[in-house]
């Protein structure tokens, strides 16, 4: 992650994609199963389908209050390192990882971090500049107004050398010789990662090739010819051994990235049918609100849109009477008639002051609300 707030105050600024701390919440999940990540994401000021929205962008207050408790939850010190090396490998960074992996090589990636980079922050600007085969550098400068905090240059550190075991399946090698805090005007990153073995056996390959046809060359007019024949195709069978071993783990490291690239296409093409549906479902309830008059049979449509178009075996609609005093059941699916009798003869009280249950919160402050699970908001439910 990147930060924001300086000379002109943009703390107020949405500056971080939600990826970002989406790969937080889902590295705590696996290590720290523990820890109650809504009291966390309540702390930070973040709501959970802000945070399941891959379009949405959070504050630097925000993103500083959220790494604030969750170290204090986990009490690792190198927490946003190791979240920037899960990030290369999790599920939030669907995309990403696959815009990644169609570079097809590290060198290409690392090259071209700027592009991914724009994906997650708004707050610096990404710079690289190639030193070797197996070596670049990239530079990080802060956008005007935005002030780094040391847990997000920890965070990118793990990012750059996750980004390598992609395709290596090592972490790369990093050197931060100047950084924003310690005194540079900029974070300044030499990343080195390892050959991978198809490339390192491709150029044992190419060596003994040349080497082989010098040495044919050179010896042709010393030896016998019999002797002759018999080194060139003792040559001949040296290289190819090694062309035949160089093409069989090349073609095992691009089977293994294919392997990467289809998990994360399938999980593209899962989002694409949700967001298909979502749209449909806008385009169907439009179509219905101009069509029927009736609002009863107008409910009754939304629910039919509802369950053929979302992914929830069950859904309600309640409506608040006239008084504004209760909120009563009216319509919904999935539910057998005895659960739907139930509910139809259960109102929910606007008018107690005890009241907090979702329902009547969401219906007072006009706001969604979502609730994973029910022990979350027992002690709010009436009994």
């Amino acid at each position: 992650m990147s930060s924001g707030n300086g000379s002109h105050n943009r703390k107020d600024s949405h500056l971080y994609n939600s990826r970002n701390i989406k790969n937080y919440v889902e590295y705590t999940q696996k290590h720290y199963p523990d820890i109650d990540i809504d009291s966390v994401l309540s702390y930070a000021g973040i709501a959970t389908y802000e945070l399941e929205d891959e379009g949405h962008w959070f504050t630097q207050q925000q993103v500083d209050r959220f790494n604030e408790i969750l170290s204090q939850k986990t009490g690792d010190p190198n927490l946003s390192r190791e979240v920037g090396r899960y990030a290369a490998s999790s599920k939030a960074s669907g995309t990403i990882k696959q815009y990644a992996l169609g570079f097809m090589s590290p060198a290409a990636a690392y090259w071209l971090v700027k592009n991914l980079a724009s994906r997650l922050t708004r707050g610096h600007t990404f710079k690289a500049r190639k030193l070797g085969p197996n070596r670049v550098e990239i530079s990080v400068t802060p956008n005007p107004g935005v002030f780094e905090k040391p847990y997000q240059c920890n965070a990118r550190i793990g990012l750059f050398e996750a980004l390598s075991k992609l395709f290596s399946n090592k972490f790369a090698k990093i050197e931060h010789p100047t950084c924003i805090h310690k005194g540079g005007d900029l974070c300044r990153y030499i990343i080195t990662w390892e050959k991978t073995p198809s490339l390192l056996w491709k150029r044992v390959r190419n060596y003994s090739f040349f080497i082989s046809i010098l040495a044919s060359l050179g010896l042709f007019f010393v030896l016998p010819i019999m002797p002759w024949v018999s080194l060139v195709l003792l040559c001949a069978l040296i290289t190819m051994i090694f062309s035949f071993y160089s093409a069989h783990l090349e073609k095992k490291d691009l089977t293994k990235t294919i392997e990467t690239q289809g998990d994360a296409a399938k999980d593209l093409l899962d989002e694409i049918n949700i967001r298909y549906n979502n749209a449909l479902l806008v385009q169907e309830i439009g179509q219905a609100t101009s069509m029927l008059l009736d609002i009863q049979k107008l409910l009754k449509s939304v629910m039919d849109t509802m369950e053929k178009r979302l992914d929830f075996d069950r859904g309600g609609i309640w409506l608040a009477n006239k008084e504004k005093t209760r909120l009563c059941y009216n319509v919904g699916y999935g539910y057998n008639p005895g659960i739907e009798n139930l509910l139809r003869n259960s109102d929910f009280h606007l008018d107690r002051p005890q009241s907090k249950g979702p329902a009547i919160q969401a219906f007072k402050k006009q706001k969604p609300y979502l609730v994973n699970d029910i022990a979350e908001i027992d002690k709010d439910l009436s009994k």
